[in-house]
């Protein structure tokens, strides 16, 4: 018995061979290579064909009995409600090949490993979204955060540029300076034309047959019609960009300066070509400082804004030194146009292929995703070259030609755009530094235009070239004034309201000193004294106009003018301030940036020329030219400190009054969270 039992054990520890069906050997199967640890199957069965229905005495093989009935199908569970066996694949977006690594594995030549699985891909912003494009979130996913170059290379670049060449802030460095040197020149050319008069009204009153007030309109309805013109260049430059506002105004200044060149005796012809000078001033005087910041980066803007704003204040005030020199000729002050006109053979062509579109739209292209990135991605692709690029080679200049268009940017017209420049026009602060700078660069104007009126008659009797040296303070102070506060970074990165107090302080000082000793020296001067009253006769009258100090007067003038460019400088850190509190990101904060500092300048250039025609009647004896400078520069230190007190005690509040007023505040797209280096 006991033999039997180790007989079966050791029959049981056999191993069975495999299974045979007649003559025929069935291999086992391999291992399956999915599962490390298959499971354990059951023995083969040894099939007999001698006995059929019958199997051997192995102990693993199941026992002879029949299989147990079928249930009815009635019992049986639907095939549509059986559970599946594992759960469906997760949904993954099938994504471009061009955006993104290839969805199938590749060979071992290309590869040389196993195939591992891509990381899943974040989902992509549908048109007409409403989710936020932060920079954060999305741009910094797909592509690093850029910085500069050489020794900027640790500074990060503001604002971050896209990954188009296009992109004005990609443009190589001497395509920027030539498109702001082009730009240059033509506001030199505009500050030269607005004071070309200054020296020679009384000439033109003589010539033309006119009264000394339609002579000094040639000057002051030029200005008025600029601020015109200014307005609608800052509103059609959303819808139509820049340039072709450029190539318009410059054509419009080119007529008036030709005109001009061959006027001598036809007044409404002269006031006809200044009306086109006019017109085409408006585009240079408020689209510039938003080309150098289309143009730019916050690192290389600030030497740029300081050069663009001492030339723009030299050209205004320094030509009338010469102008008044080249008047004295035969040819009189028409020599003036044609000495300008010849400057024209450098402009035309420095416009028209050194000034192409600033105007970009980078907020669709820093925000690509994998559906939106494969559209565009042709238009990023950048070929080689076979042969090292050559500056003047004829591929370069084809290339170059091909992209400088009249027109070739294209905004948005709702009234949402077209309304972004009228609002930043009433806004407060644009309203405040208006006001407090109101008189001082008004009565500036109108003293300017005045000079001719009351020093070339008796008992002066002084020349176009003695009267325009009287600029000299203005042109040297100004220009001084400029430049120190330009040049100061901190001025504009760490301004305080300290030194905005100081700054209107100071500048409503000087203005002050100016406006009261300009006017009460000449009063003093022309007035003889009582005692002698008896000997006072018209050769009376000369010996005492010989007493005034023309240089003294020049110097008084300049004060004047340091006073109205010191509060002048408050502007853009103001307007900065308020920007950077009110909009939603960087982009929105540089647009509205333009926009307000090009309306106070609108604004100054349409209450100049309202002063240059009106100063005149109240200045022409000297008890008027006393009560004028009296009354403004009492009036200059009222306005002063009632706007110092707002600004002090209501800063904060001003700058959300501007956000509502420009439709900033209380918008869906501030209700989100996110940077303020957000796209725009």
């Amino acid at each position: 018995m006991e033999k039997s039992s180790k007989q079966d054990a050791n029959e049981a520890r056999t191993v069975t061979p495999p299974p045979t069906i007649g003559t025929v050997t069935i291999p086992p199967s391999p291992p399956s290579k999915e599962s490390p640890s298959p499971p354990r199957r059951p023995p083969p069965l040894r099939i007999d064909t001698s006995r059929p229905g019958t199997a051997d005495d192995s102990p693993s093989d199941p026992p002879t009995r029949p299989l147990p009935p079928r249930p009815p199908m009635s019992k049986m569970a639907e095939p549509s409600r059986l559970a599946p066996i594992r759960p469906p694949p997760a949904f993954r977006p099938q994504a471009p090949l061009a955006m993104n690594p290839p969805t199938r594995p590749g060979t071992a030549a290309s590869q040389g490993s196993e195939w591992k699985a891509p990381p899943p891909l974040p989902a992509s912003r549908m048109v007409g979204s409403s989710r936020r494009l932060s920079y954060g979130s999305i741009v910094s996913s797909r592509r690093p955060v850029k910085f500069g170059q050489g020794k900027f290379s640790h500074v990060e670049l503001v604002p971050q540029p896209s990954d188009d060449p296009d992109d004005p802030l990609n443009w190589p460095m001497w395509r920027k300076e030539l498109n702001f040197w082009a730009l240059l020149m033509m506001v030199a050319m505009t500050g030269v034309m607005k004071t070309i008069f200054v020296s020679v009204n009384a000439q033109l009153a003589e010539g033309y047959g006119v009264s000394y007030t339609d002579a000094t309109a040639l000057t002051g309805v030029p200005l008025i019609l600029s601020a015109a013109s200014g307005f609608a260049c800052l509103v059609a430059a959303r819808v139509c960009g820049k340039r072709p506002l450029y190539l318009a105004s410059l054509l419009m200044i080119f007529i008036g300066v030709v005109w001009n060149t061959n006027v001598t005796s036809s007044y409404a012809q002269c006031m006809a070509a200044r009306i086109f000078q006019g017109l085409g001033w408006g585009a240079f005087d408020v689209l510039v400082p938003g080309s150098i910041q289309d143009t730019f980066f916050e690192h290389e803007r600030d030497l740029r804004i300081a050069v663009y704003a001492v030339v723009a204040v030299s050209t205004t005030w320094g030509p009338p030194l010469l102008g008044g020199v080249a008047s004295t000729s035969p040819t009189g002050f028409s020599l003036q146009f044609t000495i300008l006109s010849a400057f024209f053979v450098l402009a035309v062509p420095a416009i028209a292929l050194g000034a192409p579109e600033t105007v970009f739209d980078r907020a669709y292209t820093l925000a690509q995703t994998p559906a939106t990135g494969a559209s565009m991605a042709s238009r990023f692709k950048v070929s080689l070259p076979l042969s090292p690029r050559r500056f003047w080679s004829l591929e370069t200049v084809s290339r170059y030609a091909s992209k400088i268009k009249p027109y070739s940017y294209r905004g948005p017209s709702d009234s949402a755009t077209l309304l972004q420049a009228p609002r930043a026009m009433v806004a407060p602060t644009t309203a405040l530094l208006f006001l407090v700078s109101l008189l001082p660069y008004a009565i500036l104007w109108g003293f300017a235009s005045s000079l001719s009126l009351l020093f070339h008659p008796l008992p002066f009797n002084r020349a176009p070239s003695q009267i325009g040296t009287l600029s000299a303070g203005p042109w040297l102070l100004a220009s001084s004034t400029v430049a120190a506060f330009a040049l100061l970074k901190w001025w504009h990165t760490r301004f305080t309201p300290r030194a905005h107090m100081a700054a209107i302080a100071g500048g409503s000082l000087l203005s002050f000193i100016g406006i009261l000793t300009f006017g009460l020296h000449i009063d003093t001067t022309m007035t003889p004294s009582s005692s002698s009253s008896e000997t006072t006769s018209i050769f009376a009258l000369n010996y005492l106009g010989e007493n005034i100090n023309f240089p003294a007067l020049s110097f008084v003038l300049g004060l004047l003018a340091a006073g109205t460019y010191t509060l002048d400088a408050t502007v853009r850190p103001l307007v900065r301030a308020s920007t950077m509190f009110t909009s939603s990101n960087l982009g929105v904060a540089l647009r509205n940036t333009a926009d307000m500092a090009a309306a106070v300048q609108i604004w100054r250039a349409l209450v100049a020329g309202v002063f240059v025609i009106g100063i005149p009647n109240a200045v022409w004896s000297w008890d008027g030219l006393r009560a004028v400078c009296i009354g403004v520069a009492i009036a200059q230190m009222v306005v002063a400190a009632v706007v110092g007190s707002v600004w002090w005690l209501w800063g904060e509040d001003m700058r959300r009054v501007d956000g509502r007023v420009m439709r900033l505040v209380d918008l869906d797209m501030l209700k989100r969270n996110g940077s303020f280096f957000d796209t725009d």
